[in-house]
C-alpha cells in the first residue's frame, strides 16, 4: 500500500474508492476497503488492522506491507507493550489517535518505543478507533517508517473520520441484521457468550454459548436483573462468570436503546496474560526510572554490545559507561550485567 503522494479529497479516485467502501457493507472486505480509503489520502508505508477489547488481548486481523515476523512478534510480546490498546481499556472513546498524543500516558508506551516500533521500523503511527459492541474496537492504524506525520496529516485523518465511521456503523447495521439470520459477519461483532435486549428488556438475540452459561450458571440471571436502569458500562461478579454490559444508543441498529450483555469466564481470566502484563509493567516501570542515556545503553547491551563497542558508539568513555551501568542494576534490582539480561531478555528481540 505505498504511494508516492496521497490524492486529495476531490480527486476521482477518493470517490470512486468511497463508492466500493458503501459497496462492501456488510461484507468480510469492509474494514479492509475503509483502510484502503483513508489511506489514500495519508502518506504511509504499512498499515493494520487490530481488533481490541477492554476485556482481552488484542488481535491483529490484517495487515499490508507488514513482514510476517513483526506480526509475530506484535502477538507474542508487542500486545502487551500496545499503548494504543490501553488506551482504549482507559476510556473506549473512538476517533482519531497519534503515536506522539500517547507516548506519555503510560509506563507501556516507554517500552513499546524503545522494543516493538525500532523492531517493527515504524517511526510514527496514526490509529483510527471505531466502536462496536461488546466493549470492543477496530483500530485501523497507518504507520510510516521514516519521519512523522504532519499536522497536515493528522488534520486530514480527523476531517475523514466522522464519514467513515459513518460507513462503519451502517456497516455494523447490516451484521446486526445478520444475527437472526446467523449470517457470515457474525463473528466479526461477536466473539463471547452474548445476549443482546431492546429497550422493553426483550431479548432480541443471543449465542449458543450465552445460552449453555445461562444453563450452567444459575446466578446470570438475577445479574441481569440487577442492572435494570444500569447507565454505561458494569461489570458483575456471578458464581463462574463475569457478567459485562454497555447501553445501545437510541439510534443503534437492531436493538435502539437496549443493552448488550457478554460473560467471561472467571476460568479464562487466569490462563490468559495477567502475569505476564503483570512483567511487562514492572520492566515498564523501571524504564521509565532510567534517563536516556541509561536507557540507551540498556538497549545496546541488550544488543549484545560490550562496554567498549557501546562507549565508541555513544562517543562518552568506557567509565561512564561502567558508571550507567552500576545506576541501571540498581534500579533494575540486579548485581551484574548478566543478571540485567536475565531479567530483560523476555521483553527485547534477539539480536
Amino acid at each position: 500500500m505505498r504511494r508516492t503522494e496521497p490524492v486529495r479529497l476531490t480527486d476521482a479516485e477518493w470517490f470512486a474508492q468511497l463508492g466500493e467502501v458503501a459497496a462492501s457493507i456488510g461484507s468480510d472486505s469492509f474494514h479492509r476497503k475503509l483502510l484502503h480509503l483513508a489511506g489514500l489520502c495519508i502518506r504511509h508505508d504499512s498499515s493494520w488492522i487490530i481488533r481490541y477489547s477492554r476485556v482481552a488481548p488484542p488481535d491483529v486481523l490484517y495487515t499490508s506491507s507488514v513482514p510476517d515476523e513483526i506480526v509475530a512478534f506484535y502477538d507474542e510480546k508487542g500486545q502487551y507493550l500496545d499503548p494504543f490498546s490501553a488506551r482504549w481499556k482507559r476510556n473506549g472513546q473512538p476517533g482519531v489517535v497519534t503515536l506522539s498524543e500517547i507516548a506519555a500516558e503510560g509506563p507501556e508506551a516507554i517500552l513499546y518505543t524503545k522494543i516493538f516500533t525500532p523492531t517493527a521500523n515504524i517511526a510514527d503511527e496514526i490509529g483510527m478507533f471505531f466502536s462496536t459492541v461488546g466493549h470492543c474496537c477496530f483500530g485501523l492504524f497507518l504507520e510510516r517508517e521514516k519521519g512523522s506525520f504532519s499536522k497536515a496529516d493528522i488534520a486530514r485523518a480527523k476531517l475523514i473520520f466522522p464519514a467513515l465511521e459513518g460507513y462503519h456503523r451502517s456497516h455494523l447495521g447490516q451484521l446486526f441484521n445478520q444475527l437472526r439470520t446467523g449470517g457470515p459477519g457474525v463473528s466479526e461483532v461477536v466473539t463471547r457468550p452474548t445476549l443482546i435486549r431492546d429497550r422493553h428488556a426483550v431479548e432480541v438475540f443471543s449465542n449458543a454459548s450465552w445460552r449453555e452459561a445461562v444453563a450452567a450458571d444459575g446466578s446470570i440471571l438475577p445479574l441481569i436483573a440487577a442492572l435494570d436502569g444500569a447507565e454505561g458500562l458494569t461489570t458483575l461478579q456471578g458464581r463462574d462468570y463475569l457478567l459485562k454490559s454497555e447501553p445501545f444508543d437510541r439510534d443503534f441498529p437492531l436493538a435502539p436503546g437496549g443493552r448488550i450483555f457478554t460473560l467471561e469466564a472467571k476460568r479464562d481470566l487466569g490462563t490468559a496474560a495477567p502475569a505476564d502484563s503483570v512483567e511487562y509493567r514492572a520492566a515498564a516501570q523501571i524504564l521509565q526510572a532510567l534517563t536516556p542515556r541509561e536507557r540507551d545503553i540498556l538497549t545496546l547491551t541488550m544488543k549484545g554490545q560490550a562496554t567498549g563497542q557501546i562507549a565508541q558508539g555513544l562517543a562518552i568513555s568506557k567509565g561512564t559507561i561502567k558508571n550507567c551501568k552500576l545506576r541501571i542494576y540498581r534500579k533494575a534490582e540486579v548485581t551484574s550485567e548478566r543478571d540485567l539480561v536475565k531479567k530483560f531478555s523476555p521483553f527485547f528481540p534477539s539480536a
